[in-house]
Formats: C-alpha cells, structure tokens, sequence
C-alpha cells in the first residue's frame, strides 16, 4: 500500500498519490466546512481526484456540496462520534472497511474517530493528536501547537492550523482563490430569480446563531441597515436557516417601522430568503451572486468564506476571529458578547470598503 511521507524539507516534491482518501470533521457544520480547503488539497492526492468526507451532518453537508466535483461520497459518522469497538458503531466500521480506503485524515481531536478509523483498517492515518492514544492511532500525529505563522487565521481554533503546515510540508497548495463550495445549475437559476428584480449591491445578511451572546440585536442590527441603506442603496438579504424564521419575521418588522421614519431608506430594502423555496442548495448560489456578507459568526460566515464571497464578519470576541480563507474583515466588541458596542461607523467604513473593492474586482460566478 502506497504511504505519504511527511516531506519537511523541499516542499516542491509533490506528496505521492494515493488510491481512496477519506476525511473525517466534526462539530457543527460551520466547524466541518473550515476544512473544505484541506480536503480539497487531499484530493488532489488520491488516484480519483476526490475524498470522501465522513461527518456527523450527513444531510446538510451532502446538499451543500452536491455540485462539488472533487467530493466523493458523503458518509454518516454520527455511529462513531462515540465509537467502541465491539459495541456501538460497528455497522460503520464494517462498512468503511469494505471501500478498502488508502489513507485517512481525522480532522479533528476525536479519538473515536481514530479508533473508528483503525479498526476500519485504514493504513495510513494521519490527523490531530490530542494526548498519547491519538498518537499511537495515528501514522502522522500532528501536534496541536503546530501550524506556526497561520495560528492567527483560525481564531479560537488554533490548533487547526497544524494541518495546513502538514499539507504544505508535503507540498500541497491551499487554494484560498478558488471557491470550495460551487452550486448548482438549477439552484443558480432559482437565485437568479430572486435576486433580478432588485437593485444592486446585494448584501447577504445573518443576524441569527443559536448561541445567544453572539446574535446581532434585532434593534441595534436594523439602526445599522437602515443607515446602510441610506448610504449605499442596494438590496439587504436576511439569510439563515429555518431555525431563524421568527427571528427574521420580527427582523422584518423593525425594519418596516424604521422605513416609516426614514425616508431615504427607500434607496435600499431588506427582504427575506426564508419561504416556501428556500434550501441550502439556493443559499450557496446566493453567496455565488451576492456582492458581500455581513453577519455574525455562524455557519453563514463559514459558507461566505468557502463561496469566496467578502464578507465582514461580527465575532462574540477578539479571540474568536477567523479570517482563513477569502476576504474577510472580522470586527469584535470589547466587551464579550456585546455586538451592538461595534458601532455602525466600523461596520459601515468595513462594508464600504469592501463594496468598493468588489466593484474594481468582480468574481466570476
């Protein structure tokens, strides 16, 4: 069976190819699509040109990365999230020993996923190595305190970056101009259709995220759109998943009440993307046509990133900050939790910013 060599010196060797790749993510799916990057890179590597991915959101994930070419099967780890051999998620493992895979890359501190991935026969296993069974697990433990100079991109997850030093030491390229995530043909033309009757910019938004501490406000994220809308005209998206319905509905509602007492916010409108044709497939051709994003930190961000879409991003705190990919401008409060401190100004000059650079510099879609 062929094995990759960790190449730490010249990084102009090509890593060798391998026949059948799988990754294995895990945490949510914004934690599972920061490694698209990555992945993609692996599949460069393997004899067919695609990895298969295993993850704990099978569902979404295989949506989401349905016109994606170098992504091969879309496989359910949530069996194994807790694996013991013998007991629970031998099903799985049965299953990943019949692809007969090459090499495996366990993206994430799991040792389940590790054990998991041993017991599938896997020979060569290589990922991140949290304590001395991780490192017996694994062919290339990488340490968590890896990754030198990119540590700063990944934020509150450092650590993540251990794996980019490992592909680059075996000569792989990160694509950062490329976007991961391509949508499809008919989901293009469903966004086309919502987005051709108004006027541009168009600006993806997301003031929702389940953890409380980091939502935008209602009140304060509408003071902030409305003086958007007054400066640079154009078209507001709310966009997050149904999970956010009543949040927007009451979004919506601000928003008109606002529109009452000012008049120059007829230079711009809001409308929402939730509704009866909404889908994830239809999210990603949005972040393909829009001119920006501005959001919180929440899987919307992770996908505007993988879209190559710019986007301004508000993080809960300092330490929270990613920038690993596309253009990103990460603002945070002083104070922990606290959005509406940013201030407008700083989200305004951001946005304007970024806007003007995408009219100099358009994306192809």
């Amino acid at each position: 069976m062929p094995q990759i060599i960790h190449q730490t010196g010249d990084r102009r060797n090509p890593a060798p190819e391998l026949g059948r790749l799988i990754g294995f993510v895990a945490g949510g799916i914004g934690d599972q699509i920061y490694h698209l990057t990555q992945l993609r890179a692996l599949a460069g590597i393997s004899h067919t040109g695609t990895i298969d991915i295993a993850c704990i959101t099978p569902g979404p994930m295989s949506r989401i990365l349905a016109a994606t070419p170098w992504v091969g099967r879309v496989i359910d780890a949530r069996p194994i999230r807790r694996y013991l051999p013998g007991m629970r998620g031998s099903a799985t493992v049965r299953a990943l020993r019949l692809h007969r895979y090459d090499g495996a890359f366990i993206l994430h501190r799991s040792t389940s996923l590790k054990l998991a991935a041993a017991f599938a026969g896997i020979g060569f296993r290589a990922g991140l190595a949290d304590g001395w069974l991780d490192r017996f697990l694994l062919q290339a433990p990488l340490a968590l305190d890896a990754g030198g100079v990119r540590r700063s991109l990944w934020g509150h997850r450092p650590f993540i970056a251990a794996i980019d030093e490992y592909l680059t030491d075996l000569g792989l390229v990160l694509d950062e101009d490329t976007p991961t995530i391509l949508p499809d043909q008919e989901s293009l033309r469903q966004a086309r259709e919502l987005l051709d009757p108004v006027a541009g910019p168009v600006v993806i938004v997301n003031l929702f995220v389940q953890g409380e501490g980091r939502r935008w406000p209602i009140n304060a994220a509408m003071d902030t759109l409305v003086e958007l809308a007054e400066t640079t005209g154009g078209t507001f998206v709310l966009n997050a998943g149904p999970d956010a319905a009543e949040y927007h509905r009451k979004a919506m509602a601000a928003w008109h009440e606002r529109c009452r007492k000012h008049q120059n916010v007829r230079s711009g409108q809001l409308i929402d993307s939730l509704g009866p044709d909404a889908s994830m497939e239809r999210d990603v051709a949005l972040y393909h046509l829009a001119d920006a994003y501005l959001g919180v930190d929440s899987f919307t961000a992770n996908l505007a990133m993988n879209c190559n879409l710019p986007a301004v991003i508000l993080f809960a705190a300092q330490r929270d900050r990613l920038t690993y990919r596309s253009r990103v401008t990460p603002l945070a409060p002083t104070t922990r939790g606290n959005l509406p401190s940013i201030g407008t100004a700083a989200i305004a000059q951001a946005l304007h910013t970024m806007l003007a650079d995408r009219a100099v510099h358009p994306l192809p879609v």
